[in-house]
């Protein structure tokens, strides 16, 4: 893919840095792919216009590459990940079989709710993979600068929105009771003064 094409969101990133998403991977692998893709990329970027489109569609690509390696080196990450590709392969695999079946003239009673069953989990897990894509290219848009991404502060805000929770200790009684009491709104009390 030339860094002039737009980028494709359901690329995965093992065909991102051209790895074998069955294989057996080990860190040397995935950092000699990265490394010899993004340099190429971020040359090219230095010779464009920042404000051209050439230059933004170079960076996202760039982004894509910095996803990629940073969700397929850690053990734990690529796994998780391949976890996500199994899920989409295996509904692709059973809606070609039962499109298969069907138009064979196999099909069963109720086939077709079958049919359009798989297709929508098919669609569920395109657009959760979308999704895992748009905010990894996000987060590690920079990651070939050695800079932290800019929305790197916000990360305690969107894990809270996304419904994770921190881990927090039990407080004893006495302080809960503070904590509840410096809950509390202040109250105004107006002092009067008696004349007289």
């Amino acid at each position: 893919m030339s860094p002039t094409d737009a980028i494709d969101p359901l690329q995965t990133h093992f065909e991102v840095l051209r790895l074998d998403e069955n294989a057996t991977l080990v860190r040397r692998q995935i950092e000699e792919e990265y490394e010899k893709r993004v340099r190429q990329h971020v040359q090219r970027l230095a010779k464009l216009d920042a404000a051209s489109e050439e230059a933004e569609t170079v960076r996202a690509r760039i982004a894509q590459l910095n996803a990629a390696k940073a969700v397929l080196l850690p053990r734990k990450s690529r796994q998780e990940y391949a976890d996500l590709l199994r899920r989409l392969r295996t509904a692709e695999r059973d809606l070609a079989e039962a499109t298969g079946k069907r138009t064979a003239g196999k099909s069963k009673e109720g086939s077709a709710v079958l049919i359009l069953h798989l297709r929508q989990q098919i669609e569920r897990v395109r657009e959760e993979l979308q999704r895992v894509h748009g905010e990894q290219y996000r987060r590690h848009a920079n990651d070939h600068l050695g800079e932290a991404a800019p929305e790197a502060a916000d990360d305690d805000l969107a894990a809270e929105d996304t419904g994770a929770r921190r881990r927090v200790a039990r407080a004893g009684e006495r302080a809960a009771a503070l904590a509840a009491l410096a809950a509390r709104p202040l109250v105004k009390r107006s002092q009067s003064v008696g004349r007289g």
